[in-house]
């Protein structure tokens, strides 16, 4: 009898449990084919430009529902960085809130960079340089800082205007620590250190064209520029009136300081040459030809002998082949 029962039980239940045991499975498979549908119209947009300071849904996917695009979902990275939203993240946000959409590899990202004003490294070195005027250092100088890769970068809607709120100076050894702060007085006042050295200049006249050995400098190939004073080599031309009109004895490389030794006045007046003597008076102005005795550059002193008069005087070089007759040696 218990035999009979034990049967009949097993046959009944292998009636129900196939039906029980499908309809489990059909009701697990429904919900996990609809748990997986995806919109293909929702991409991802691998690469964002946020300007305010929240990362939204419109931001991170396109095709969604407008009314969810303004829906933030996380801080913005500071100003001029990035963040980089991996799969994992990206998928948990569209489960959170209702997006249609799953990643499909494990490369999906978004590499999501907030938009920034830029004050460069330029702009700190002048606001540094008036600050260093201010403190009774004189110009010229120039302003070496310590990183010149250093930027700040502000928000879109921050006062770009930057000051120097301190600086510490040494002056013997030139070197300096500055505080500079953005957005003062504001919610947005940041301030940053950056240390730096300043150097004196000296401005000194330099060829801008190479000019070759034995030419005389034009006004045209020379001009002044800045070096630091401490580079300055010993012997160096700073009157720009010392180099035009000079011969060069020595080729110079353009940029460079000129040194004295590298020219030379060049040679107006040869030994032999014929020269016009000029004797000019408050009374009268006199001319002679003269056979010249010496060499003589602009300025010299040599001696010719006047060909009217057959008599040795002595005269100033002013021209190329032209001298001027010296009155009381004249008389």
């Amino acid at each position: 009898m218990k035999i009979k029962k034990i049967i009949l039980s097993l046959a009944i239940l292998s009636l129900v449990l196939p039906v029980g045991t499908a309809s489990a499975q059909s009701s697990r498979g429904s919900s996990s084919r609809n748990s997986q549908q995806i919109d293909a119209n929702i991409l991802l947009k691998p690469d964002v430009l946020v300007e305010g300071q929240y990362v939204t849904l419109g931001d991170v996917f396109s095709g969604i529902d407008p009314q969810q695009a303004d829906i933030a979902i996380a801080h913005s990275p500071q100003p001029g960085k990035q963040v980089v939203l991996d799969y994992r993240w990206l998928y948990g946000i569209a489960q959170r809130h209702n997006v249609p959409w799953r990643p499909r590899t494990t490369a999906d990202q978004v590499l999501v960079t907030r938009a920034s004003q830029v004050i460069t490294i330029e702009e700190i070195r002048d606001a540094v340089e008036i600050a260093l005027v201010d403190r009774g250092i004189q110009r010229p100088f120039t302003v070496d800082l310590s990183s010149e890769n250093f930027q700040i970068h502000l928000a879109l809607d921050a006062q770009s205007t930057i000051d120097i709120t301190a600086i510490e100076l040494n002056s013997r050894t030139q070197r300096f620590v500055a505080s500079v702060t953005t957005g003062a007085q504001t919610a947005q006042q940041r301030t940053y250190r950056i240390s730096g050295k300043y150097y004196p200049l000296s401005t000194l006249p330099v060829l801008v064209e190479p000019v070759a050995r034995g030419q005389v400098i034009r006004p045209d190939q020379v001009e002044y520029r800045d070096f630091r004073s401490e580079r300055v080599p010993p012997g160096a031309i700073r009157d720009i009136n010392d180099v035009i009109g000079k011969e060069v004895v020595r080729a110079g490389t353009p940029d460079e300081p000129l040194l004295f030794r590298d020219l030379t006045s060049p040679i107006l007046v040869r030994r032999g040459a014929l020269v016009t003597i000029r004797l000019v008076t408050a009374n009268m102005s006199l001319t002679a030809r003269g056979k010249a005795l010496e060499n003589g550059s602009k300025g010299d002193v040599i001696r010719v002998v006047n060909q009217s008069s057959n008599k040795t005087i002595q005269v100033e070089v002013v021209a190329e082949n032209e001298v001027r007759a010296l009155p009381a040696v004249s008389q």
